[in-house]
């Protein structure tokens, strides 16, 4: 594996490289006594095989990651061993498995992260099909017809999809169909440099489906993939995601998890515990077209328990909105770690940039937490959509996705409607012991009166409000919207936390 370098840092009487064969892809920094310049580095894995003191605990709350701590049996766990386990969700690691974690292990530990939705664009429908065939934007491709009584293919992606460093693929199928149609995933992978070389077949069905399928690798290479369909009926064609595997380790970042929904709508979401002290801050992700997770490393600054949320569906993000099922997860991710942390809502930070501010709104609703801090906030989501016709024309077709799928329309009606599901939750809710912090652009070409509309349904004595406006449309000056963003941030924790 030479493109993907694993960086360890070892703490330990005795240097492992004399020990232990260390993979070439494996750099190891061995430090017998931990010393300042430590703390500046941020490791992809940490492995204590002693214990620790106080100071090493301070030194190593910065530069260990949640989830990438290992302590050998070698620690008799101190306190400060324990405080570090408990910060970092640490995991033991025996020394007899020490090669085997190197060779294996570690290389799942890499230290980004990476995922793609290839859209129906990306699709090409089989000619021979009779059917019916009907793109519906960016959302997806409905074929209804005929599809025979044997599996055959019906589509396939025009891109084949690359294998790289070793790294492990997975992949996602989002569909929906009739009950009359059974539906298979194909996937060819080819050899090295080759475009007609079969290493590998696999066929996917539907039990398989309702679960990422995971292809190791051991060099370059790429994978044809296609659908096969057999019965009578439609099949939607929704999205394949491919993303580069942690095998049991984690979605996207070490420790991220999946929640999906029984119509196959995933959620990922990301938990680290900091120092286990008030208040958890919940930050949700803007709109993006690489999947995974945004803020890591500013809510990680902020050194306080946080919560990443992450919506992967669209092209970007479908903000947050779903079925009941769907928003009953959401709601009851953020109470499991409250729960957890055994934290109140008035330790509850909600936040966001752009499409986050529309997840932070609408679940602080249910939630009410003791502040929320937005930049570029996003209400009327109809209007967004609206907005695409004349104000906006062509910047943001997802809003016109997002119509689609929750309302299958773009009259006023359904803009109207679009536009109420915020509303008809906010207006009814209690914000008397909640603080709204809000940067927001005088021309935004998005939602131009959302700032404006928040305040208009604030009916809540005692409501604080702290707005900050900035020229510019939505996509301007977000340097100066994420700046202010942050100091807010920092001056919530100090505040109303007591947190340097």
């Amino acid at each position: 594996m030479q493109g993907v370098r694993i960086h360890i840092l070892l703490v330990s009487e005795d240097d492992w490289s004399l020990a232990f064969k260390i993979p070439d892809n494996v750099d190891l920094d061995w430090y017998k006594d931990i010393d300042e310049e430590v703390e500046s580095v941020l490791y992809d894995l940490v492995i204590l095989n002693r214990d620790i003191t106080v100071t090493e605990y301070r030194i190593l709350m910065s530069s260990t990651k949640a989830y990438c701590l290992y302590v050998t049996e070698n620690a008799r766990i101190s306190k400060a061993t324990q405080n570090l386990m408990d910060s970092k969700f640490g995991k033991r690691l025996y020394t007899g498995d020490v090669q085997a974690f190197l060779d294996e292990t570690c290389k799942d530990y890499f230290g980004y992260s990476y995922g793609e939705r290839f859209r129906p664009e990306f699709l090409s429908i089989n000619q021979l099909f009779q059917g019916s065939i009907e793109f519906r934007g960016n959302y997806n491709v409905r074929l209804t017809g005929d599809f025979g009584d044997e599996y055959s293919q019906i589509a396939y992606w025009k891109q084949n999809i690359a294998f790289y460093d070793e790294l492990s693929l997975s992949f996602y199928f989002e569909y929906m169909k009739s009950e009359n149609v059974s539906v298979k995933l194909r996937i060819i992978k080819f050899k090295k440099f080759s475009t007609n070389e079969i290493s590998d077949i696999w066929e996917i069905d539907e039990e398989q489906l309702k679960q990422p399928f995971t292809i190791d690798n051991d060099a370059y290479g790429s994978t044809f993939v296609s659908i096969l369909a057999k019965g009578s009926g439609f099949l939607n064609i929704i999205s394949l995601h491919t993303r580069h595997s942690r095998h049991d380790y984690g979605f996207f970042l070490p420790g991220g998890a999946r929640t999906c929904t029984s119509t196959g709508e995933e959620l990922f979401y990301y938990f680290d515990p900091a120092d286990l002290k008030p208040p958890l801050s919940v930050y949700f992700s803007g709109y993006r077209t690489q999947e995974g997770f945004e803020g890591y490393y500013m809510m990680r600054s902020m050194k306080c328990p946080f919560l990443l949320i992450s919506d992967p569906r669209l092209e970007g993000g479908a903000f947050y909105l779903g079925n009941s099922e769907f928003e009953n997860k959401v709601i009851s991710t953020i109470k499991k770690y409250m729960k957890k942390l055994n934290f109140s809502s008035d330790e509850l930070i909600f936040s966001g940039a752009s499409m986050g501010t529309f997840g932070s709104l609408y679940y602080a609703c249910a939630l009410k937490p003791h502040a929320l801090i937005l930049g570029k906030p996003l209400a009327n989501i109809g209007n967004v959509a609206k907005n695409e016709r004349l104000v906006r024309a062509g910047g943001f077709g997802t809003s016109l996705d997002l119509m689609m799928k929750n309302y299958n329309g773009l009259d006023e009606t359904d803009i109207e409607s679009m536009n109420q599901r915020l509303w008809s939750k906010f207006t009814n809710t209690d914000w008397k012991n909640t603080k709204f912090i809000i940067s927001y652009l005088y021309e935004d070409d998005y939602d131009s009166t959302g700032y404006q509309d928040i305040l208009a349904h604030l009916h809540s004595e005692g409501v604080q409000v702290y707005g900050k406006g900035i020229h510019g449309h939505h996509n301007d000056n977000t340097r100066t919207v994420m700046s202010w963003f942050k100091s807010q941030y920092k001056k919530v924790l100090k505040e109303d936390y007591k947190r340097r």
